[in-house]
């Protein structure tokens, strides 16, 4: 590899390409069927385990719980449309 490679390399818009990885997933998750996104969601928890094969750990879980039971509690609050 040669030096300038590097350099141009670490001179990258880092945040265009940031902004460009976003707009992209943005429309991808937009045409996403529910299973395709489900699929998606599986494949990414399935290499995470082939990362870190202690994971979710027991805290992780209950946190993740904690957090679906506040979700719940708070779009049980939330008056249906008709009842505007």
């Amino acid at each position: 590899m040669r030096k300038e490679d590097l350099i141009a390399y670490a001179r990258r818009d880092w945040q265009a390409i940031a902004a460009s990885k976003r707009q992209r997933w943005a429309e991808q998750k937009s045409q996403m069927t529910a299973a395709e996104a489900l699929s998606v969601g599986d494949a990414l928890r399935q290499h995470a385990i082939a990362l870190r094969n202690d994971w979710p750990t027991e805290e992780d879980r209950r946190k993740d719980l904690a957090s679906h039971i506040r979700v719940a509690e708070m779009l049980r609050s939330v008056k249906p449309p008709s009842a505007r």
